[in-house]
């Protein structure tokens, strides 16, 4: 893990951007592909982070073919044949979203299926869906990584705590088509990043699926995968906000390229709010919590799944800010944030704790007061050409 160093920039009045392809999105798209008897072209702009290349390698592991070209990947399911047992341990890198829906997925294989992941995931809880998969009468070894998992489904009923991440949800409807019989589902507890399990819904819909989410007791019924020939990936809208962090740093005009959307909670602090509830947006705390302290402060809630992400993005996103000589206070739930603060130039470098979010909200304020930032690269877990974009508007 290298060190970047950072001096200050002179950026000029205007800032041309462009974010990678979604990688929910692909992930999804990728596991559902898997799972057909045809073939998908899904086109985008940009480089695929280092997440999306992670799932398509356990994916081919797994007798998959993807043939990866500039602008698109062609991926032709396994068929009726099913997924194959890897000969190797799948390595999910640093995706969260990779492991968990390759756990559930690898039920329906004929064997053991080891599934492991870089120091980050392997500290990461994936005791939720562990058990859930232990209800339908599977083995899994472990709740953490590494861990073996082996099916096949014998019990048709589980459930599942959605208080702390949408990704077990989403990981039991992606691998529904390879169930043997109609699964009972049971939800618990206040739902959080509720997007991105009516994102799994609405795409499993586009691929054949009749189940739809409810709240409580719901059936995930077994489905026949029939893929688009073709599917275009939106942008990677999450990471909008680092983008407006920089123009803001530097008072320049943003230019997005690739035209990303807005969230509701980014609306919300372009309008000046002082109060983000990020129960379904916890991946923005890091750039939010900094465009508060140099705009008009306020308080972060609902953000207390951000815990378990690839840090406790509470706790580092804290460390952060006083890195840079700004106050802050964590909450149980977020953090508390004095606004109109100057930033400075931190005297040791940044940890970014194997998080791409932070490493990246980091290196957009050090572009404006300097600074080194420890294992940048970890940026392209979901954007791979951030660092040489950011460097280019110094150049």
């Amino acid at each position: 893990m290298g060190v970047l160093n950072l001096e200050p920039m002179n950026v000029g009045r205007e800032i041309q951007w462009s974010l990678p392809p979604s990688k929910s999105h692909m992930i999804r798209w990728l596991a559902l592909a898997s799972q057909s008897s045809g073939s998908i072209s899904i086109r985008f702009s940009e480089l695929p982070g280092a997440d999306v290349s992670s799932m398509a390698d356990c994916l081919e592991e797994m007798g998959t073919r993807i043939d990866r070209r500039d602008g698109e990947w062609v991926v032709s399911g396994v068929g009726d044949e099913g997924l194959q047992v890897p000969s190797h341990p799948l390595n999910c890198g640093n995706s969260g979203t990779a492991s968990r829906f390759l756990m559930a997925m690898a039920t329906g294989v004929e064997g053991e299926v080891i599934i492991d992941g870089d120091d980050s995931l392997r500290a990461r809880d994936m005791s939720v869906l562990a058990a859930a998969l232990r209800d339908l009468g599977c083995s899994v070894s472990d709740d953490m990584l590494p861990l073996i998992v082996k099916g096949p489904l014998t019990a048709d009923s589980t459930s599942i705590d959605l208080s702390h991440s949408s990704q077990p949800l989403s990981a039991i409807l992606m691998s529904s088509p390879s169930f043997p019989f109609p699964v009972k589902l049971q939800t618990y507890g206040r739902g959080v990043s509720r997007g991105y399990s009516q994102m799994s819904f609405e795409i499993a819909r586009m691929c054949g699926s009749e189940n739809v989410f409810s709240s409580g007791t719901m059936m995930i019924l077994p489905w026949k995968v029939d893929i688009p020939d073709t599917i275009t990936m939106p942008p990677e809208d999450s990471l909008l906000p680092i983008a407006i962090l920089i123009s803001k740093l530097h008072e320049s005009d943003l230019h997005v390229s690739n035209e990303p959307s807005l969230s509701p909670v980014m609306l919300s602090l372009e309008n000046g709010s002082t109060l983000l509830d990020l129960r379904d947006e916890s991946d923005l705390i890091c750039p939010a919590s900094a465009l508060m302290a140099i705009g008009n402060g306020g308080r972060i809630v609902g953000a207390t799944h951000a815990k378990g992400k690839e840090s406790d993005r509470i706790e580092t996103t804290l460390h952060m800010l006083e890195a840079f000589s700004m106050d802050a206070n964590a909450t149980e739930d977020g953090l508390e944030i004095p606004g109109n603060q100057t930033p400075s130039r931190p005297s040791h470098p940044i940890e970014t704790h194997q998080d791409h979010r932070l490493a990246m909200t980091a290196m957009a304020l050090a572009s404006r007061f300097g600074g080194s930032v420890r294992n940048a690269e970890i940026s392209s877990v979901s954007d791979p050409g951030f660092i040489t974009r950011l460097l280019d508007l110094g150049a």
